[in-house]
């Protein structure tokens, strides 16, 4: 009895042990090794290095002097005078279209009596202007801008939207002082001051000028892609459009400037709910309205947003650029998004403008219902739009959506839809991305630059089959305080930041023309011009 009573006690104890290390011990291995990895990442973590870019770092970096920055200022203060608004397709202030067009044959007049740029009016309103570079062979490059501007309401502005106002030396105020009249003239300073200084770029590149981006683009940027293609321009070395400004304190862990440029460009989808119901006298309703019914459906997405993506997608990409320029805290969560997604995305969909880059965005953008007060509605309608993320398709928006309302009785239409944008190369081996770096580095000296997400959509849009280098940036800065003004009310751009903008684009065409040898060969020719 006490020889098995012992070798009882010795089984128990043994599976006792195998216990505890199954649901403890093991656990606990598995997490302090897990703690282990990620310390080490965040200790070891390297910058990323820019391999072929020692031709840019070692050049003498030349920059668009400060003597006429009121005179540029002005100008673009006299374009924000000019009401190129697009309300719809086809709907648009076209009168002021082609005053904006007579505005800068006026105001840049190098430009348009240069020999080696050729301006072209494609489709009525937009506009395309061709710089001959002198090495020829080339792939040329494309910059893209838009003339038009969104509506806006007077009454809610503190100064005339369209007044052009310059505030204390200070300030440019004006509907399209940041999106985009600044990247249109930004652009056309800094060819003016080539011309200005007895130059002419090596490289041939194009300005895109196109009409209606607000309202889709179609009748203008896709108009001058055609024109290209047309013309045998079938491929380009890199195209840069509008994208994220500079920004400080939207990311935490450095209090340095953010300059992210989007790689790629979130997809959309619009979609239309609608329920019928039967028509009937207030006084005796039914349990469910229409309205009830499809209140209840847009309430469940709201509710219930489309799952986080974060991690998944280029914005890890973003991340690990970020984390050799943060404090250790926040190296050990950009560094290790495998272990850290689900606490930065909580953190990050607190702020609508952070949970645009954590998932598939869901606005309730339109709700109709009702066609009297005493009357039971027949049907409802409301739209709604999603921004895709680059790692969901639109398919699966559309399922998960379905799958939440779970309601037979509410009808799903598509109305318009796009996939998000391919993923640009961003690498150290592609030189596009890397130059735009560092020209953004040699304006913006205490910038972080990451590849991002652009969470808005572009014209880029009409120019995925010229490139793979699809590249979109904002050269300027918008604080925190100042994101609403994008679209919104009192939109302006301070002096010192537009300058900027312009020797932004100073300095990418200079580059560009630096790393000319690095360049593919063109076979395109131009009437009898090679490219």
């Amino acid at each position: 009895m006490g020889l098995a009573s012992k070798r009882k006690g010795r089984w128990r104890y043994r599976c006792w042990q195998k216990l505890f290390l199954a649901l403890i011990g093991f656990p606990l291995a598995a997490g302090v090794l897990l703690v282990f990895v990620a310390i080490f990442r965040a200790v070891f973590v390297h910058q990323q290095t820019q391999s072929v870019l020692h031709i840019l770092n070692n050049q003498v970096v030349d920059k668009i002097d400060e003597s006429q920055i009121m005179q540029r200022a002005e100008r673009l203060a006299g374009a924000l005078k000019i009401p190129s608004v697009s309300y719809a397709t086809d709907n648009q202030e076209k009168e002021a279209l082609l005053q904006l067009h007579q505005y800068l044959e006026t105001n840049f007049p190098l430009i348009h009596s240069a020999s080696f740029i050729k301006k072209e009016v494609i489709n009525t309103y937009s506009l395309l202007y061709t710089v001959e570079g002198t090495t020829k062979g080339k792939l040329p490059y494309l910059f893209a801008s838009h003339l038009d501007v969104v509506p806006v309401d007077p009454s809610t502005w503190e100064v005339p939207p369209f007044g052009g106002k310059i505030v204390n030396r200070t300030y440019i105020y004006g509907r399209g002082a940041i999106d985009d009249k600044s990247g249109v003239l930004g652009i056309m300073e800094a060819v003016e001051y080539i011309i200005q200084m007895g130059q002419r770029p090596q490289r041939t590149f194009f300005m895109a000028f196109g009409h209606d981006e607000e309202i889709s683009g179609k009748r203008g940027a896709h108009e001058l892609a055609k024109i290209l293609q047309a013309r045998g321009v079938n491929r380009l070395d890199f195209v840069l459009d509008e994208g994220f400004p500079l920004s400080k304190g939207l990311i935490p862990g450095t209090d340095k400037h953010i300059a992210m440029v989007g790689i790629s460009e979130k997809g959309t989808v619009t979609l239309e709910l609608s329920v019928t119901g039967n028509p009937g006298h207030s006084s005796f309703p039914p349990a469910e309205s229409a309205i009830g019914i499809l209140a209840a459906a847009v309430a469940r997405l709201e509710e219930n947003p489309q799952p986080s993506l974060l991690g998944k997608g280029p914005e890890s990409a973003t991340f690990k650029y970020l984390a050799p320029h943060v404090s250790f805290f926040y190296r050990l969560l950009y560094n290790n998004l495998w272990l850290f997604s689900g606490l930065m995305a909580r953190e990050m969909e607190r702020v609508p403008l952070t949970n645009a880059f954590v998932r598939t965005t869901t606005a309730i953008t339109v709700f109709h219902g009702g066609i009297k007060d005493n009357v039971v509605p027949p049907s409802a309608k409301a739209v709604i739009n999603h921004r895709v993320h680059p790692s969901q398709t639109v398919t699966e928006v559309i399922a998960y959506d379905r799958e939440i309302i779970s309601d037979p009785r509410v009808r799903i239409q598509v109305k318009t839809s796009r996939e998000a944008h391919p993923i640009s190369p961003f690498g150290l081996d592609c030189i596009p991305f890397q130059m735009v770096i560092v020209s953004i580095k040699q304006v913006f000296t205490d910038a972080v630059v990451v590849p991002a997400v652009f969470i808005a959509n572009t014209d880029t849009r009409w120019y995925l089959s010229f490139t793979t280098n699809l590249y979109r940036f904002l050269p300027t800065v918008v604080a925190p305080e100042d994101v609403n003004r994008y679209h919104g009310n009192n939109e302006r751009i301070s002096i010192k930041h537009y300058h900027e903008a312009v020797n932004f684009y100073y300095r990418i065409i200079k580059n560009a023309d630096m790393l000319t040898d690095q360049v593919p060969s063109s076979t395109i020719n131009n009437g009898d011009q090679e490219l």
